[in-house]
């Protein structure tokens, strides 16, 4: 009994000490650092949807991405999108993801994407303050298609 009172003693002091000191807990670990609805994956190629502007005095390192709430179905010709830093080709946390075979079950599912380890270690970019991380259109959806992008991360 007086352990699971410790415990509980110890989270209040924990979190009352991250209200007073005004700790952002996006700054803390790993979390959801922007949510972005009705992304448009049938936008022509080339398109860049800004996700999260880092912003000033901070650095952003991405670890995922996850795509839901789809509009509609993939048709045919399915899209193809990059994601990274702005003013560059947008690859520099992912390359070409085709997002085939999305259907209505979709908008109760999530797509997760991000760079996964295989036999070597996986490098990505961290994202320095004032540039902007994107979604990049490689090739466009063949009908109205949107969704919401969450974008998780560490913010330091």
């Amino acid at each position: 009994m007086f352990k699971k009172i410790a415990k509980q003693w110890m989270v209040v002091c924990l979190l009352v000490a991250v209200l007073v000191m005004g700790a952002d807990l996006k700054e803390s670990g790993l979390s959801l650092i922007r949510s972005t609805t009705t992304v448009n994956l049938a936008a022509v190629a080339g398109t860049e949807a800004v996700l999260y502007s880092v912003p000033k005095g901070k650095t952003f390192m991405p670890t995922e991405v996850r795509l839901r709430a789809f509009s509609a179905d993939e048709h045919g010709t399915p899209p193809i999108v990059t994601f990274g830093i702005n003013d560059t080709t947008a690859e520099d946390f992912l390359g070409d993801q085709t997002l085939s075979n999305i259907t209505a079950n979709y908008a109760n599912e999530v797509l997760t994407l991000k760079p996964l380890q295989v036999a070597t270690p996986v490098t990505t970019d961290i994202i320095a303050a004032d540039a902007d991380f994107v979604m990049e259109i490689t090739q466009a959806n063949g009908a109205a298609l949107t969704c919401t992008v969450d974008v998780y991360g560490i913010l330091f």
